[in-house]
């Protein structure tokens, strides 16, 4: 028995959970006050998969992607060279102008990139806004549910804060009828029965500071919000969530809010985590440093496909996204065929042709004979892997075309032919001689160790040395192989040229 894919085993814990309902509702959160980033996206992307799951069995589900849109910005992102939004710090990211000045606030600004990066996805989704919502009153029950239960609530928070921070804390935020920032203000008092509270704005925080404002104003209809502590439980709550997945970050912070939403009247939504996607350094992706792949520049190297495997493939396994990270999913996702179980959540956008090729080799070959020029790489490439590449070129251009950017950006740059010493032309001779007799890509890959051994030069020294005057770069395909597919002839071409190039 095939064992269950890790959406199918989401689904069916979701329907164990919610057994009578019609619809499912699977949340996705975003926090606006940076630019969205791949990790963003790949949350709603694997909800999408566990939706797919969902159908399979019948079941129809909804995803919802929740912009907290009304937090308080405490810091100015470093890729966003803005000083003046400094001034702006304590404010709701909905009421900050937009530093770009094309939409209406800097979360609208935030908001919109990440449904364009959605949008492009292909998936369906209800993008709603947390500023919206709580100023047409959809908050405002579960806001006076919370004043009416606060002790309750202060009970499972307060003891999660360090000792400093317990006094004053309350699980709502006014916002400022004076100045507007959110994360300056102090509750002094409330009343549960009318559902207001007493607030003074004279905190400071990370740089923004209260204007001194004091006074009594209702907690609905957008006047106040929900901290942090309080807001992921009362979120589902209000529109009855039945699936969440989040970073492993937030694991502690999913333990509370499982228990905000039960005082809240709520039921716990079936939950799963995932691990982070780390940048080069090894570090965690932040949306407001801005380091590590985007889904922009990933899919500028990569197929969308090779972005849903990225997501799809071990969510518990940390990920260090990286150059290399695009050629070891672009080759995995078109080695994959329709019998993979995996292959119906990867190509959920629609099939793709059968190919000869991969992502690697069609690198490679523009390493090779380094031309970009597409017209001349479709002769070569149509030449070397025969009618199916030509009867699909519209899809071999989309991965050429990704190809060529990978080089441009990532091996051009670096790329050096080195001048040969007198044994290092003479070992590279007895290749091209070689490779003119054998055509077999595993003789030729065995004679190329033997070559290096009767020289008495290591066998990793010399295919280092081969793959820099055929690619220009320090490692490569198998060169057998790669000799086998381009033919003697063109390798001796090339080597030539780059041979010339390097004098």
């Amino acid at each position: 028995m095939t064992a269950k894919l890790w959406p199918q085993q989401q689904a069916e814990r979701i329907i164990q959970a919610f057994p009578d309902a019609e619809t499912y509702l699977l949340q996705t959160g975003f926090g606006p006050s940076g630019h969205p980033h791949m990790g963003t996206v790949g949350e709603v992307v694997r909800t999408h998969f566990v939706a797919m799951a969902l159908a399979e069995l019948g079941k129809k589900s909804v995803i919802q992607v929740f912009s907290d849109d009304m937090d308080g910005l405490r810091k100015v992102p470093v890729n966003i060279d803005t000083p003046w939004l400094t001034e702006h710090l304590g404010k709701p990211v909905s009421a900050i102008p937009d530093p770009y000045g094309c939409c209406a606030s800097f979360s609208a600004h935030m908001n919109k990139e990440l449904c364009e990066m959605l949008d492009a996805t292909g998936i369906p989704y209800r993008f709603v806004s947390a500023a919206e919502e709580y100023k047409k009153g959809t908050y405002n029950e579960v806001l006076r549910l919370a004043l009416a239960r606060i002790e309750q609530i202060l009970n499972i928070i307060l003891p999660t804060l360090r000792e400093e921070n317990r006094e004053g804390w309350f699980p709502i935020m006014p916002v400022c009828a004076q100045c507007g920032r959110v994360n300056t203000t102090r509750v002094l008092s409330y009343d549960a029965e009318t559902a207001t509270v007493e607030y003074s704005c004279t905190e400071e925080l990370k740089g923004a500071v209260g204007c001194g404002h004091r006074g009594v104003q209702p907690v609905g209809d957008g006047h106040s919000k929900f901290g942090w502590k309080a807001d992921w439980g009362a979120r589902w709550a209000v529109f009855g969530v039945h699936y969440e997945m989040y970073g492993k970050d937030l694991i502690e912070s999913a333990k509370l809010s499982k228990q905000i939403v039960r005082v809240l009247g709520g039921r716990p939504p079936v939950d799963m985590f995932y691990e982070m996607f780390l940048d080069e350094t090894g570090r965690k992706i932040s949306k407001s440093v801005g380091k590590g792949l985007t889904v922009e520049n990933f899919t500028r190297w990569g197929t969308r496909e090779s972005l849903h495997y990225l997501m799809f493939k071990n969510p518990r396994q940390q990920k260090k996204l990286s150059t290399d990270t695009v050629i070891q999913y672009m080759d995995e996702v078109l080695k994959m065929t329709p019998a993979d179980p995996e292959y119906r959540y990867i190509y959920f956008a629609g099939d793709r042709p059968a190919l000869p090729i991969v992502y690697s080799d069609l690198i490679n070959i523009v390493s090779a004979v380094d031309v970009t020029d597409i017209p001349v790489l479709r002769e070569f490439i149509t030449d070397v892997y025969g009618p199916e590449t030509e009867k699909h070129w519209d899809y071999v251009q989309e991965l050429l075309e990704k190809a060529i950017n990978y080089y441009t950006d990532f091996i051009l740059p670096q790329r050096s032919f080195p001048v040969l010493t007198a044994q290092e032309n003479e070992l590279v001779d007895k290749f091209l001689a070689m490779i003119a007799r054998e055509k077999d890509a595993e003789a030729i890959q065995n004679q190329t160790y033997t070559i290096a051994k009767e020289a008495g030069v290591a066998p990793r020294d010399f295919f280092r040395l081969l793959y820099q005057v055929m690619l220009g770069k320090p490692s490569g395909p198998r060169v057998g192989t790669f000799v086998a597919q381009m033919g003697a002839e063109r390798i001796a071409e090339i080597i030539r040229r780059h041979r010339a190039s390097a004098q």
